[in-house]
């Protein structure tokens, strides 16, 4: 017999052949003396399970599963146990083999871990998660380092550091990346926050935000960093003392700075950022404290309530007392031309060059705010350069002014006037730009409504929609590039046709609401206000959402009700189920429905031939099609499991079934609209033939417009 092993197998035998020096014993192997390894993966995928079964069970197993002979127990009295390949264990099972062809060698606990985990990497579409613990067992166990590691799988360093960061997932957002809930981008990030508690409140405020839709990845990794990364340059707590909380010791050597682990943060341009913002919390509350107790030694204020609050709603005005080292630095006097009136008093005073502390105030969460008297920090900026003494100030503008004979200007004014000579050419400079940036967007809008846009245009539109909007997960199997990689999605849309380009851009505009998540059922019910663009788009495209619900989850049929209007619906929306349908008729008590279902049957083109209703190729007479049209017009509906009588009365006429109403090319001029057509006061009314609408229907309809903006008529 001439096996013919997988890649995946030969890597596994190759693994093998390094660690034992017995070549085994092949052979066929009883499936009730194989027991399961408790160390291999849990998580199969069903469908492919059953197909590799139904494989199984025609053409056997094509590649011999890896065993090693172990000691029965009462709990497990087995002989043998899996070492590699137990999915096809588990098919053999289901296909109801007896035997499995295995090769069967002799290996440690330790070399069938080692066999097990790496075949588990080598599979074509192992889980991220399932990766990530493999990796991690290979170096706990086996003592492999992240370079050995990459050399094994051919990886990067960078990449199997990424994969051992998932392993930081808390229980709860592990569950819900395991079950494709959320993508391994999402799970990355959310792996990097170092608290499991903000770990699961970060996952919540990403997939289900306050406002809007779920947010886009570029989104998340925003929010991430601004909520859970902290700067550590902005930090007011010495970073550097390892005493300020001994259980932390100095962020400098924290595991948790982004510096110390620049692998799994290739995002952050900053060494300097804490992950962990509770840890950050309990260092400036230490700060605080002590910063406190040394205040109360030297005589500063500390200021609350009503009086705190008073100087933090005057810190921002030009004539408060108090300020921060946080405010404009254009709240200061002269500012020196080389600042542009930009930054703030911290950008350019160091913590040795500030003023002594005027008081500090503390805020409701109970963190302390230090505040500086205003002309200190102006005399501390004068002494760093950021801001010009009176008398620089005064000497520059007469030397300005000197040509103009204004020698004797006060400085003050002088000040005032070149502050507001500059604000004023600032504010021409920003007109200016919005004026052409209006008027060049007009002109491409007013191209674009005239000639169409170019396909070049389209795809720039596209890509920019990306930067905002992810396209839909469920999907991607209809994609030929990776959804979630923006580079792969460029050169794709770079490289795409017109009507490529369109659908990439309707589903990033429309395929957020297609994925419904347990957590988007109410009472039992699914919130249908996103996703109804998408039925209304459907049904002016002539497919009919209630159709396709039907199609894939069909509703109990209930004729206790119906009527031959009613059975003619339903044969309309549903023609595949007719005979579903005949088959419940046939054995109701209601003997009449038998005649009604014939004739509505009939009269929609099938024709009832050994035990079944058929369709026909041959076109139905136009006249048949029309009684049945008229009578289902007249119908109330009872149909498709709504278990509702028809009404004595009708209501409003409905169009007929079998004919698809043609779409209007022209609206009608103003004071001629067509009279509705009147209720029907009796079901008793005469049928009115439906030749015409039949031959309407059939006359091919005018070409929509080009996509997005329609070209100007001929003239």
């Amino acid at each position: 017999m001439k096996i013919t092993p997988t890649a995946a197998q030969s890597v596994v035998d190759a693994i093998a052949d390094q660690i034992i020096a017995d070549d085994g014993i092949y052979g066929k192997y009883e499936l009730a003396k194989i027991r399961k390894s408790p160390d291999n993966r849990k998580r199969f995928n069903e469908q492919a399970l059953q197909e590799l079964a139904a494989s199984i069970k025609s053409m056997g197993v094509a590649q011999p599963i890896l065993i090693r002979p172990v000691t029965p127990t009462a709990e497990a009295p087995e002989e043998f146990e899996i070492v590699a390949g137990e999915r096809r264990y588990r098919a053999s099972v289901i296909a109801g083999m007896g035997t499995i062809p295995a090769m069967c060698r002799t290996l440690s606990d330790l070399d069938a871990a080692k066999i097990r985990i790496l075949e588990n990497l080598q599979r074509e579409d192992p889980h991220p998660m399932e990766e990530a613990e493999g990796y991690q067992q290979l170096m706990l166990q086996h003592g492999f380092s992240a370079d050995q590691l990459a050399e094994e799988v051919k990886k990067s360093r960078a990449y199997i550091y990424g994969r051992l960061k998932l392993c930081a997932l808390t229980t709860d957002v592990r569950e819900q990346f395991l079950n494709d809930q959320i993508p391994a981008s999402t799970a990355l990030l959310i792996a990097r926050i170092p608290v499991p508690k903000l770990q699961v409140q970060a996952l919540k405020e990403i997939a289900t935000p306050q406002y809007g839709e779920a947010l886009s990845y570029r989104r998340a990794v925003d929010h991430v960093q601004s909520r859970y990364m902290l700067n550590l340059a902005e930090a007011r707590f010495p970073i550097n003392d390892a005493r300020l909380l001994a259980s932390a010791g100095a962020c400098s050597k924290c595991p948790k700075r982004t510096g110390n682990q620049p692998e799994l943060y290739p995002d952050v341009k900053s060494a300097d950022v804490c992950t962990d913002p509770d840890c950050h919390a309990e260092k400036r509350a230490a700060h605080d404290a002590a910063t406190i107790v040394e205040a109360n030694k030297k005589g500063i204020p500390i200021l609350e309530g009503e009086a705190a609050q008073r100087v933090l709603n005057d810190r921002w005005t030009t004539t408060s007392e108090l300020v921060t080292d946080e405010v404009g630095l254009q709240q200061f006097l002269r500012n020196a031309p080389h600042t542009k009136n930009a930054g703030s008093p911290k950008a350019y005073l160091t913590p040795e060059t500030l003023p002594p502390v005027a008081s500090y105030v503390k805020s409701a969460d109970g963190s302390l705010k230090p505040f500086y008297k205003r002309v200190d920090l102006q005399s501390a900026l004068e002494d760093a350069g950021a801001c010009e003494t009176v008398e620089a100030h005064a000497a520059r503008m007469q030397a300005l002014q000197g040509e103009s004979g204004s020698a004797n200007v006060d400085p003050k004014q002088a000040a005032r006037d070149a502050a507001q000579q500059e604000h004023q050419a600032k504010e021409k400079i920003a007109a200016d730009e919005t004026t052409y940036r209006v008027e060049l967007y007009k002109r491409v809008r007013r191209h674009g409504a005239q000639s169409g846009f170019s396909l070049q245009t389209l795809r720039e539109v596209t890509k920019d929609a990306f930067r905002e909007f992810s396209l839909p997960r469920s999907l991607s199997s209809i994609y030929e590039f990776d959804c979630k990689d923006e580079d792969a999605v460029n050169s794709h849309i770079d490289a795409a046709g017109l009507p490529e380009v369109q659908m990439i851009l309707i589903d990033l505009l429309l395929g957020s609401p297609l994925e419904v998540h347990h957590y988007d059922v109410r009472d039992n019910v699914v919130d249908q206000d996103d996703f109804s663009t998408i039925t209304a788009i459907a049904q002016h495209e002539g497919i009919d959402p209630v159709a396709v619900r039907e199609e894939l989850f069909p509703s109990p049929i209930n004729v206790t009700d119906m009527h031959y209007a009613d059975l003619a619906k339903f044969i309309v929306r549903a023609p595949g189920r007719i005979n579903e349908l005949k088959d419940i008729v046939i054995v109701h008590p209601r003997t009449e429905l038998i005649q009604m279902l014939e004739d509505a049957a009939k009269s929609l083109g099938f024709v009832y031939a050994a035990g079944r209703f058929e369709k026909p190729s041959a076109p139905v007479a136009a006249e048949n099609v029309g009684t049945a049209a008229e009578v289902v017009e007249v119908a109330t509906p009872a149909a498709m499991g709504e278990g509702t009588a028809a009404a004595a009365e009708p209501e409003a006429a409905e169009p007929a079934p079998v004919v698809p109403a043609a779409k209007p090319t022209k609206a009608k001029p103003k004071g001629k609209a067509a009279t509705p057509a009147p209720k029907p006061s009796a079901p008793a009314k005469t049928p009115v033939k439906a030749k015409a609408t039949i031959k309407q229907a059939t006359k091919p309809l005018a070409p929509e417009a080009a996509w997005p903006f329609p070209k100007p008529a001929a003239a």
